[in-house]
């Protein structure tokens, strides 16, 4: 197929992986994590997630590893990118504070009652939990949503819109209503960080730090919703989420972001994306008929 004739990375066809997504976490993901947490995680994240967003790219015949910014990071950039996701803590815990005061109580409940079943899911698996949020979750969601999604959409509505929706859709994949802007701010920082860096590996390591830091946050009571933050964790986060909004503007304006796009032209993987189908189908059929009245 002439290159001119191929169907483009855009921003329809983010949106399309992503409502294949969503599927793939109701179908696939849900039925899965039912049986066992943390291997429905691993699942989720190794089919549901990644399998669209590397199905499309191949299917456009684009050499995977440059659009999806997985280029050399430095010891420098990563320590940096670790740095301010530890630092972007306090801007979390201020923007779902507000959040958690100003919605329905029917969605504070339900945030609060998640976040109590969270801590009970984390006592009862420690290892495994934290070793699944730290790797297999920031890998998947990185290379659909900073490394797939985002110079996709980057490509049809420019970089700023591609950061801004790209981190809404992020938030929505959890389907947390209170939680929803303190995720998408998170999304959105970690967009920087591929912005800045040029390197999809800082936002990995960025939501690896992030991940982290909540899991032991969980471990040590320290996400009990009966508490609210410490009025300095309160000021702190509203202050560093005004320079961090001043930082973005610097990003989005460098240089750096011209370089997000990188499409290598190749031959499409018509197998790959042949073999990528049948087993996201097979894995769908499996889990739909998991939720079938049984009798």
């Amino acid at each position: 197929m002439p290159e001119s004739d191929r169907p483009p990375l855009d921003a329809e066809s983010a949106l399309l992986a992503y409502v294949v997504l969503l599927a793939g976490m109701y179908f696939i993901g849900a039925p899965a994590q039912s049986r066992g947490v943390v291997f429905g995680l691993w699942l989720t994240e190794s089919v549901a997630i990644v399998l669209p967003a590397i199905f499309r790219i191949g299917l456009a015949g684009v050499r995977f590893a440059p659009y999806l910014g997985l280029r050399r990071l430095t010891w420098k950039q990563a320590l940096i990118a670790a740095g301010i996701a530890a630092a972007n803590q306090p801007v979390i815990s201020f923007v779902t504070w507000l959040a958690h005061s100003v919605l329905p109580k029917v969605l504070v409940d339900a945030f609060d009652a998640k976040q109590v079943m969270l801590n009970s899911i984390f006592a009862a698996n420690l290892g495994p939990m934290l070793a699944t949020v730290v790797t297999a979750a920031p890998i998947a969601e990185e290379l659909f949503f900073r490394g797939f999604a985002l110079p996709a959409m980057a490509r049809s509505w420019g970089p700023v819109a591609a950061v801004i929706v790209s981190g809404a859709l992020f938030s929505g994949l959890h389907g947390d209503p209170v939680g929803f802007v303190g995720l998408m701010e998170i999304g959105i920082l970690l967009a920087a960080l591929r912005l800045w860096s040029g390197s999809l590996w800082a936002a990995v390591i960025g939501h690896a730090v992030n991940n982290g830091i909540a899991g032991m946050a969980f471990v040590l009571g320290w996400q009990d919703p009966a508490v609210p933050p410490h009025p300095v964790v309160l000021v702190l986060g509203a202050l560093l989420l005004i320079v961090g909004i001043g930082v973005l503007a610097r990003v989005l304006r460098s240089p750096a972001r011209d370089a997000l796009i990188d499409e290598q032209r190749v031959s499409p993987q018509y197998a790959l994306a042949a073999l990528l189908a049948v087993l996201w189908l097979a894995a769908f059929f499996r889990g739909a008929s998991q939720m079938l009245p049984q009798g």
